[in-house]
Formats: structure tokens, sequence, C-alpha cells
């Protein structure tokens, strides 16, 4: 009687953690076609989830570059994973990331055409207003080419508070007009926004990976082994 309340409390105690954490019911270390497909699922679902967005800034389509289309696709692979009976403590992350990849993937995009694909030069200061809101330790600033041509648009990024009328601040642009100029921050830190939008992408993608190893139950079943 007394064994038979362990083992049901042991299969009872086993079965949370397998909701939560998935099965993992191998032997040893997950066989390699397992890691294979998990890195499969993992890589295939993130690139599908950006697709959207990169192709919403290459084709200079404001409506997949919201996110929106991505973050469709990230419920699908949600989705996908329940189906696998993989850990709801790692399908609740990976949603999340989900979508925070499919906003932060356009960004990305734009940070790379800019970075390697862009040209650096000097704009004037026409004129600078104090951010608003959210965005209230922000300046941004209205500025024109040396030749006195507008520049679309305001930036932020080398405006400070300090920056008046008639100064000069450094401007990246796309020569094909795809994404918006970007100015240039005198900090050196250009870089940090695409290095935290792949890390979100990199996260998803091993969060991913791990929900579908931890998924598969390849043991004898739980009552067998208690035998």
């Amino acid at each position: 009687m007394e064994t038979g309340r362990r083992r049901a409390g042991s299969q009872h105690s086993y079965s949370i953690s397998a909701a939560l954490w998935g099965s993992a019911d191998y032997l040893g270390r997950p066989p390699n076609w397992l890691v294979a497909q998990g890195v499969t699922v993992g890589v295939a679902g993130s690139a599908a989830i950006a697709a959207p967005g990169v192709a919403g800034t290459l084709l200079g389509s404001r409506v997949l570059q919201t996110g929106e289309a991505g973050m469709v696709v990230a419920l699908g692979l949600v989705i996908f994973l329940l189906c696998l009976r993989a850990g709801r403590a790692l399908v609740g992350p990976i949603a999340v990331l989900g979508v925070c990849w499919a906003v932060a993937a356009p960004k990305a995009t734009n940070e790379v055409l800019l970075h390697w694909g862009g040209e650096v030069s000097s704009v004037v200061v026409t004129s600078v207003e104090p951010g608003k809101d959210e965005a209230a330790e922000r300046h941004y600033c209205s500025v024109r080419h040396l030749d006195g041509t507008p520049v679309s648009g305001r930036i932020w990024r080398g405006c400070t508070a300090n920056t008046v009328p008639g100064d000069r601040i450094g401007l990246v642009h796309d020569p094909q007009g795809r994404v918006p100029p970007r100015g240039i921050a005198a900090s050196g830190h250009g870089g940090r926004p695409l290095a935290e939008s792949l890390g979100i992408g990199l996260a998803l993608t091993t969060l991913s990976t791990v929900a579908v190893v931890r998924s598969y139950h390849l043991g004898p079943p739980a009552d067998e082994s208690s035998r």
C-alpha cells in the first residue's frame, strides 16, 4: 500500500516536471538526430519570424516593417511546440522572445544596411527639439546637407542638449533610400542596437532548440520502467 502511494507520488511529480520542462526521457545525452531536429526548428523558426520584417525593410513596405506578420509566425511556432508537448516553462519565454524578435528584426536589418552599405556625410543642424514622454531624455535635430538640401525626418543619434543650429554632425544614409537616415553618435556605440537585436534572435533559436530536444519521450513508459 505504502509502495503504491510512493509510486503514484513519483509518477505525479514526473508528470508535472514533464509538463513544465518536457519529458526528455532518454538515457545519456540526446541522440544526434534529435539535436539536429531541434537546431533545424530553432533556426527555421527564427528565420521565418524575421523574414516578413526583413522583406518589408528591403522592399520598403511599412506594413511588413511593423513586425505584425512576424508575430503571427511566432504564434505558429508556439502552437507547433505545444503540439510537440514541449515544456510550458520553455514555451512561455519563447512566445515573448518571438514577439520581440518580430519587432527587432526590421531594426536589425536597418542597422545592417546602414553599417555595411550606408554612406557617411556631414550635415548642418537647422533646429533642435527635446523629446517628449518616453523619449524625454533624447533630443531631435532637423538637418540639411551642406548644399542646402533638407534631410527628411529628424535624427536623435548625435543630437544632444548641447547641440545648437549651425553645428555639424555626422549622418549615415542608404544610397537606395530603403531605410531612414541615422545620426552618428559621438560615443561610438552605433553597433549596440544591432548586437541587442541579434541577441534576441540567438536566444530564441537556442531556447526553441532546447524545447524540441526536451520534448521527446524515447524511454520506456513510466509504468513499465517502475516495475
